[in-house]
C-alpha cells in the first residue's frame, strides 16, 4: 500500500491563509474609496489677463475652454514660472473611469490668480495649454496688452 504524504501547516499559518484569502480574492481593497479617474489636459480656447481692481493690484487669468463630455471636470490648475519673462498654467482635467457620459462638447470658463510677487517689472507672456498672451507688469500694477 503506497503511503501518503501529508503538509501540516502549523496554525498561524493556516490562520494567516484564511485571513489572506478574501484579501486576494478581492484585489485587496481595504474599502471601496473614491472612484478611478482619468487625467487629462483641458481644451483651451482663449486665455486673457485681466486686472483685479483692488490695492494691491493683482492679475488673473480668464481662461475659457471646453470639456469633452459631462462627466469630465476642471482639476487643477497649476502656475510655473519657465523663464524669466514666460508663465506656464497647467488646467487638468478629471473624468470617472467607469461613469456612462452623454458626448456633449461644454463650454468652461475659469479664473486663475497670478502669483507675480518678487516678479521685476516688464512684458511678460503666458502660455495656458498651449494659447499664449503677453502682459506688462509694473511691478505693483499691471496692464493687460
Amino acid at each position: 500500500m503506497a503511503r501518503r504524504s501529508c503538509v501540516v501547516l502549523p496554525r498561524a499559518a493556516l490562520l494567516g491563509l484564511l485571513v489572506l484569502l478574501p484579501c486576494l480574492l478581492s484585489g485587496c481593497r481595504a474599502s471601496k474609496g473614491p472612484a478611478e479617474y482619468i487625467f487629462g489636459l483641458a481644451d483651451v480656447s482663449s486665455v486673457e489677463v485681466r486686472r483685479v481692481e483692488e490695492y494691491p493690484a493683482r492679475l488673473s487669468a480668464v481662461v475659457r475652454g471646453v470639456l469633452r463630455d459631462t462627466c469630465t471636470r476642471v482639476d487643477s490648475v497649476r502656475q510655473d514660472l519657465v523663464s524669466n519673462n514666460k508663465l506656464v498654467l497647467t488646467v487638468t482635467t478629471e473624468r470617472p473611469v467607469r461613469e456612462v457620459c452623454a458626448q456633449a462638447v461644454t463650454p468652461f470658463e475659469i479664473t486663475s490668480p497670478l502669483m507675480l510677487e518678487g516678479l521685476p517689472p516688464g512684458e511678460y507672456s503666458i502660455a495656458v495649454n498651449g494659447v499664449s498672451t503677453t502682459f506688462r507688469w509694473s511691478g505693483n500694477a499691471a496692464i493687460p496688452e
